[in-house]
């Protein structure tokens, strides 16, 4: 999974407006049921977040994709001052892209 370049794309979302930070702004966003929307989730939250995020995106089946950063990082992607535990893109288009490469490296 190439986690620079999807970090990329998160930034580029954020910076259209088309990210949405914070779990229970994912959570909300995943309850819509809306094509085209994938999570992304920091790799240090807490298990009860994991768990929440994990559960609402395989019942509503939005891809979830479990990065290789802290919530720091993720956090200044999306141009916050403050750690992300998750992020929901909301671009298709970028989502697509994000998609892509996390099929790219999968053995």
């Amino acid at each position: 999974m190439e986690t620079n370049k999807i970090l990329s794309y998160l930034g580029l979302a954020a910076a259209s407006r088309t990210a949405v930070t914070g779990t229970e702004l994912v959570l909300s966003e995943v309850r819509r049921g809306k094509k085209g929307v994938c999570v992304l989730m920091s790799s240090d939250v807490s298990e009860r977040t994991a768990k929440q995020i994990t559960d609402k995106c395989t019942f509503y089946k939005v891809p979830l994709i479990k990065l290789a950063c802290d919530m720091y990082e993720v956090g200044k992607r999306t141009g916050k001052k403050h750690p992300v535990a998750a992020a929901a893109v909301t671009n298709p288009s970028l989502t697509r892209q994000i998609l892509k490469c996390t099929e790219d490296n999968e053995v």
